[in-house]
């Protein structure tokens, strides 16, 4: 193009005491564009040229304009030499040649147009500044308004002026993963949880925080330890929870016979060929019970330290329980029978028997009629085995 035209450089800069979103909103009407389109295809591409081939009076009531609305724009002798700036890895222009020192900034990179090669850029270089012209009032005044044709046309860049190609950027070194303090805290904490089991709940949250703390952090090296340091710190605390196994004090076996049934009973476990059909004793109670001439039916149960079983205290003529009875024992000392007087099978019976745990029993009783075939559980009662002044003891539970 001959010298004597001009064309329109929009720098980027806004001119002070500007708001950047009120300028690009005006600028934006101005261009006859969106605001996204705008800022995509002209503000991103700062410095460029906007309009060329301009005639200079032209050009400098647009400049003038440009700059009331608030950003700065210059106008530069247009010819053919253009040349493109490279910033922050994004390709901006096209610019004269003549303006490369005046929009250049350190670290930015520059090729002529048509070019395949990319020149760091040195500052050193001087180049010639367009005049600084003052504000055109009247502009400012109608800064808000479009002018009457818009500023960035498809013409005003030719199509055949396109930016170089970026070189291949080489690729970065990843940077060096550090490992993280806070993780060798929580395991070192969590060994000495497991060797001091008090230690454990203060283990076991430090543990988690540092893993907390490493989740959004994929720089530090660590999570497996923090995970290490969270199982072994629960480890810890479930060792610290757990109740000591009491371990039963072996005591010599005392016997300590019943009372030998009264005489007069109908029939007697004594006095009849049952003592043969007894359960076989599996223990010191048991053998105790058969001490009181009674007969084991061979319902028996024990939890913990406590030991109940169910005798007969008389038997039919076929051998068959007539009286039932539960005897407890504590720590293989006798303590009691739960009843009051021994079920019998005519008019009651002893269903069934619970030791919930060491310390609480469950009975179930049933009333019978005149035939046996009718019983139905009716009753339930608790009782417990609870330690006295003079030792054991056992009572109901109301």
């Amino acid at each position: 193009m001959g010298m004597d035209h001009r064309c329109l450089v929009l720098s980027g800069r806004l001119l002070d005491g500007q708001d950047a979103a009120a300028v690009h909103e005006r600028l934006a009407a101005a261009f006859g564009m969106e605001m996204a389109g705008f800022r995509e295809r002209v503000f991103s591409r700062a410095p460029l040229i906007i309009r060329r081939g301009l005639e200079a009076d032209a050009a400098e009531a647009q400049a003038a304009q440009l700059r009331g609305m608030g950003v700065e724009a210059d106008v530069w002798p247009d010819g053919d030499r253009l040349i493109w700036l490279r910033r922050d890895n994004q390709v901006r222009g096209p610019l004269p040649e003549a303006a490369l020192n005046r929009y250049a900034e350190a670290g930015d990179q520059w090729c002529h147009d048509g070019g395949q090669s990319w020149f760091a850029w040195e500052s050193a270089a001087v180049g010639t500044e367009p005049p600084v012209l003052p504000v055109d009032e009247l502009a400012a005044e109608h800064a808000g308004f479009p002018p009457a044709e818009p500023f960035l046309q498809e013409a005003s860049v030719p199509a055949s002026h396109e930016p170089p190609p970026l070189p291949v950027a080489a690729p970065a070194a990843p940077a060096k993963r550090r490992y993280s303090t806070a993780a060798v805290f929580a395991a070192l904490f969590a060994v000495l949880a497991l060797l001091w089991h008090p230690l454990s709940p203060v283990a076991l949250l430090v543990a988690i925080a540092a893993l907390v703390y490493l989740y959004p952090r994929p720089l530090l090296r660590g999570r497996a330890v923090a995970v290490i340091a969270v199982v072994l710190s629960a480890t810890a605390l479930v060792l610290w929870m757990q109740k000591p196994v009491a371990v039963p004090v072996a005591q010599p076996y005392v016997p300590r016979p019943l009372k030998p049934l009264s005489q007069s009973a109908p029939t007697t476990v004594a006095n009849a060929p049952c003592v043969a059909k007894t359960a076989t004793p599996k223990n010191d109670e048991d053998r105790f019970l058969l001490t009181g001439e009674r007969l084991l039916t061979g319902r028996a149960q024990r939890k913990g330290d406590t030991y109940v079983a169910e005798a007969a205290v008389s038997v039919d003529e076929q051998c068959q329980p007539a009286a039932l009875q539960l005897y407890v024992f504590h720590n293989g000392v006798f303590i009691g029978t739960v009843l009051d007087t021994a079920t019998h099978v005519a008019d009651a019976k002893l269903t069934d028997f619970d030791l919930v745990d060491d310390q609480h029993l469950r009975v179930t009783l049933a009333q019978c009629s005149d035939k046996p075939a009718s019983c139905a559980a009716t009753t339930v009662r608790q009782f417990a085995v609870l330690p006295g002044g003079g030792g054991w003891t056992l009572g109901e539970m109301k």
